[in-house]
């Protein structure tokens, strides 16, 4: 949420042309969307009542071609702002106890869409939200114990909304289309399953703007010259692993300390689109701790080292932006073992998250770092690019 309050506040207040006099708001609207939906069943859940209803509302800003700006003409004209959230799942009840519904949660989250396709009386548009929700009822041995999938009552928040939308004359759209949202911790509280909701939506825009298919003309983009770009960050975390790692209480857990020094290098192909490789170091300090522990139940004496706490991987990086944020996919391979985990000796991670460019060189970020979708931990990120925007040609 911080990261896209910087990033919509600069393209809100910052010219994108900085020699030109010319200035405009963005065009202002508002929606409410209605949802309807289910929770994704797991293996480990027994769902009796599977049934939840949700409400949104939001203010955004809609972009057109009145600047040029080359990043809009690219994503066909998106919008973007902030929203709130509101559901109620106590109608998903797990096991059974007639009492142990999610609860009530709200969020509140920034929002980014663009359009697949635009025509004059209808689009197809695309949609992903992300925030911090709170209210949940969260796992409790006593009060919750049915609830084995959020071990906190404030939670990370994400949806993703695909829907095709009605063009009404003069100030209006209506939109229909599905979601998908999902709530976590990032492993900071067991237990951590995380929740996946789908459903169905119906949405209502009102635009303090007409609706007029010129404003989204596309226009020339001179072709991108290929650059390589090298940086390197590092990031820090906290996981809870489970004391003794005892499955029967989850809430019954210490939080560790996790670190990344991270440098890659990546080819930007377009305006919008980089890709590349990197390599990893990791540093998490339950590592000597967790070689003890399976060492004294299978009564054995050990000798731990640093290296238990230490891993190295290599990923391929890739990512997408939108004038200084940047979206960040990459997928890694674990070099040498890593301690602590279940599964035991994972090798495959992955890292999704997003990137704000403080300067052309300096960055921060927030990520999660994942072993097959679970997430591992949450990574706050400081980078510096070290070569930036060095083409691959000599003019």
């Amino acid at each position: 949420m911080f990261l896209f309050f910087i990033a919509k506040g600069h393209a809100l207040f910052a010219s994108t042309h900085p020699d030109s006099v010319k200035t405009k708001p963005r065009k202002l609207f508002f929606e409410l969307t209605a949802q309807q939906g289910s929770m994704l069943k797991t293996h480990e859940s027994d769902i009796i009542s599977n049934y939840y209803v949700g409400f949104d509302v939001r203010v955004g800003w809609q972009t057109d071609d009145f600047d040029r700006n080359i990043f809009d003409g690219l994503f066909r004209y998106p919008y973007y702002g902030f929203g709130y959230y509101m559901g109620n799942m106590n109608k998903i009840i797990l096991g059974d106890d007639e009492q142990s519904g999610f609860g009530k949660p709200a969020a509140v989250y920034a929002f980014f869409g663009s359009p697949l396709y635009r025509g004059r009386w209808f689009s197809v548009n695309y949609d992903i939200s992300a925030g911090l929700s709170y209210n949940f009822n969260a796992y409790d041995p006593q009060n919750n114990p049915y609830n084995i999938l959020v071990g906190s009552k404030n939670n990370a928040y994400i949806n993703f909304r695909l829907d095709g939308a009605f063009i009404l004359p003069q100030y209006s759209t209506i939109g229909i289309g599905a979601s998908f949202q999902h709530f976590s911790n990032g492993s900071y509280q067991k237990p951590n399953k995380g929740i996946n909701l789908v459903s169905t939506t119906v949405s209502y825009r009102f635009g303090l703007y007409k609706n007029q298919e010129k404003s989204y003309a596309r226009f020339p983009i001179t072709s991108y010259e290929p650059t390589l770009e090298w940086y390197v960050f590092m990031a820090s975390g906290v996981r809870m692993l489970d004391t003794g790692f005892l499955r029967n209480s989850p809430r019954e857990g210490h939080r560790w300390s996790c670190f990344t020094v991270s440098s890659a290098v990546l080819l930007q192909t377009s305006y919008r689109r980089k890709f590349g490789l990197g390599l990893d170091f990791f540093y998490f300090d339950w590592g000597r701790y967790v070689t003890e522990y399976r060492a004294n139940e299978e009564g054995r004496d050990v000798t731990t080292h640093m290296s238990d706490n230490m891993a190295l991987g290599a990923y391929l990086a890739h990512e997408i932006g939108y004038k200084r944020l940047w979206l960040v996919t990459d997928l890694g391979f674990y070099l040498t073992q890593r301690v602590g985990d279940d599964p035991i000796h994972p090798w495959i991670y992955e890292r999704v998250g997003l990137k704000y460019q403080v300067t052309n060189r300096l960055f921060i970020g927030v990520s999660v770092k994942a072993h097959l979708a679970k997430a591992d931990y949450t990574e706050w990120t400081i980078g510096y690019s070290l070569m930036k925007n060095r083409p691959l040609k000599n003019r």
